[in-house]
């Protein structure tokens, strides 16, 4: 099969961020017809006119009502909602309309027809680190893994090479929205939370998505699933289902990585044996406990030697702005978690910290979470709350009495207040339960932006 027979002739590429630009190229270079369309003014991009020298159109500013004339799919980015004008009048058309993980998984199936290996990893919280320490262990073990997806580097940027390869792709409820034959070997979910209920009816329809990672899977597939979540745990699938959980070994597992007598235990590859024990895992926390569960239940599917699995449970450094430490002075430790872009990932952030230890930034676009569900987690272990953004008289109704509250208004006078509270013991945590996009770009800046202003708070107020 060539990449010709599964590829039409023109595509529209709606979204040019990332993934639309990858995708764009990759089927220009396939000889593909290509217009790109977004609501964006053409002076917000760079590289158009090399672009524009490979056959790529554009439409930008809209895209106009001649945006799909000819067309014979629509690819959507994942940003892209799919009740937007544009993926209406598509269907209006009876195009397909498709994510570009999708469209790259065909053309990557088609150019090497069963010589890949497919890992999908999606969840509301923990999928970006369990992708990595996926293909952190894949590595590890001499395979070559390639890490992408929603995890910054779109699967259509890998497409150069037809060479046997892991595809190890973290996957969103948006790209899952408009997958047709996406077909992981390995699928993960690692749990399923309120979240993005601004772009779903309701969580019903949001888990819906969510499950749609496992839809395309056959008997020989393995669907591996957070045993300790109940949205997660009802999922039905047809792949042999693989449990984890941070208690006992679940029952009704086709295999399972579970936690006894202090040691993470798998029976997934081989009889009841003990991996590695639970203080020794790289990355602390009840909710990194879980990560690793569901990675060596991954990779023990994969049949990856032991060795592997145990060096990079061990030594794996974690993810940029992950409850990552930015800085540290005086026995006051400043932690960027601003990934944690909704209320569960923050109440998992919060899970054991010491009592009212935590001086905690909250706020920015509201997804319209449930804040009082903080509330628990929040008296037990903040001192204090500092609100920014525009969620802030939100996050202050649900959780007034709480814990002492401060309205900041910016990441600036937050971290500023934070540095004039602080004191020995303490953790200045960004955990927001927000998007960020009411002030940034993204996580990515506002965590840059947290971290710089704290190690300057710090260098400010202890010396260098």
């Amino acid at each position: 099969m060539t990449t010709t027979s599964v590829l039409p002739p023109k595509i529209a590429v709606l979204g040019f961020a990332r993934s639309g630009r990858a995708l764009a190229e990759a089927l220009a270079a396939r000889g593909v017809s290509v217009v790109v369309g977004d609501r964006r003014p053409e002076a917000e991009f760079e590289g158009l006119d090399a672009l524009r020298a490979r056959g790529i159109r554009f439409d930008f500013g809209g895209p106009s009502a001649a945006f799909l004339e000819g067309a014979d799919w629509l690819a959507v980015s994942p940003g892209v909602p799919l009740d937007e004008a544009t993926v209406r009048a598509a269907r209006r058309r009876a195009l397909p309309v498709l994510a570009e993980i999708e469209v790259a998984f065909r053309i990557a199936e088609a150019e090497a027809p069963g010589r890949h290996r497919w890992i999908a990893v999606t969840g509301t919280n923990g999928k970006s680190t369990t992708t990595s320490w996926i293909a952190e262990i894949l590595k590890r073990a001499g395979r070559p893994a390639v890490l992408a997806g929603n995890i910054g580097a779109p699967l259509s940027g890998f497409l150069d090479e037809a060479s046997p390869r892991d595809f190890v792709c973290e996957v969103s409820s948006f790209q899952l929205e408009a997958i047709e034959r996406f077909r992981p070997h390995v699928a993960v979910l690692t749990n399923v939370t309120p979240d993005h209920l601004d772009r779903y009816a309701d969580f019903a329809a949001y888990a819906a998505a969510k499950a749609r990672v496992f839809e395309r899977q056959e008997a020989g597939d393995f669907a591996v699933v957070n045993a300790d979540d109940a949205t997660a745990r009802s999922v039905a699938t047809r792949a042999r289902r693989v449990l984890f959980s941070r208690g006992a070994r679940p029952k009704g597992a086709g295999g399972a990585a579970w936690v006894e007598a202090g040691k993470l235990q798998c029976d997934v590859a081989a009889p009841k044996h003990a991996v590695v024990a639970a203080d020794r895992l790289a990355l602390p926390g009840a909710h990194n406990l879980e990560n690793a569960l569901a990675a060596l239940a991954a990779a023990e599917c994969l049949a990856t030697p032991a060795e592997a699995i145990v060096a990079a449970l061990t030594r794996f450094e974690g993810l940029p702005h992950r409850t990552q430490l930015v800085a540290e002075a005086r026995g006051v430790r400043w932690v960027d978690d601003s990934k944690g872009t909704n209320v569960d990932a923050t109440a998992k952030s919060l899970e054991g910290r010491a009592p009212a230890s935590v001086l905690l930034i909250l706020g920015g676009r509201d997804k319209h979470g449930d804040f009082a569900a903080l509330r628990q987690a929040v008296r037990s272990t903040a001192r204090a709350v500092l609100t920014i953004g525009e969620a802030a008289p939100a996050i202050e109704r649900a959780l007034e009495g709480v814990s002492r509250l401060e309205s900041c208004g910016t990441m600036g006078e937050a971290v500023a207040r934070a540095a004039r509270l602080a004191r020995p013991g303490d953790t200045v945590l960004l955990s927001p339960a927000c998007a960020s996009f009411d002030q940034y770009k993204n996580f990515e800046e506002r965590g840059r932006h947290f971290a710089a202003l704290a190690r300057k708070a710090t260098e400010e107020r202890h010396g260098p």
